[in-house]
């Protein structure tokens, strides 16, 4: 498999219990995201964010294989992380690490979904 196979994996994190002065911490959170994305191998073409009064941030982080998002729930003390990388370069699992490293103690829920078929399965596929 290359790099441009139509394949990717999606990783999805429900994370809650976070300390408060943590969730509050949109920087910190934002950060963790970025320096996941380099330790990932992926690149990072933009970043859109909109923060919330009075409290709370969703932020879109545009690569050149795909995106991330975080929705904090401060009032939950929970946020949302997505990260879906095309291809087979990028590891989109040490985003998600990285976000959790940098939160400290709290309960997450990982999920991480293959997507995509191998270029040599479309070849046998037929349009709709």
């Amino acid at each position: 498999m290359n790099d441009f196979d139509f394949t990717g994996t999606h990783v999805l994190c429900d994370i809650s219990e976070v300390s408060p002065e943590t969730i509050e911490n949109d920087d910190l959170i934002l950060d963790a995201v970025v320096r996941g994305i380099k330790s990932s191998g992926a690149t990072l073409c933009g970043t859109r964010e909109k923060k919330f009064e009075p409290l709370g941030v969703t932020a879109v982080f545009v690569l050149s294989e795909s995106h991330v998002s975080v929705h904090t729930y401060p009032e939950r003390r929970s946020l949302f992380v997505d990260a879906f990388t095309c291809g087979t370069r990028c590891d989109p699992e040490q985003i998600v690490e990285e976000v959790l490293r940098a939160l400290g103690p709290c309960e997450a829920r990982t999920s991480v979904i293959q997507r995509g078929t191998p270029a040599r399965s479309l070849a046998t596929t037929e349009a709709l």
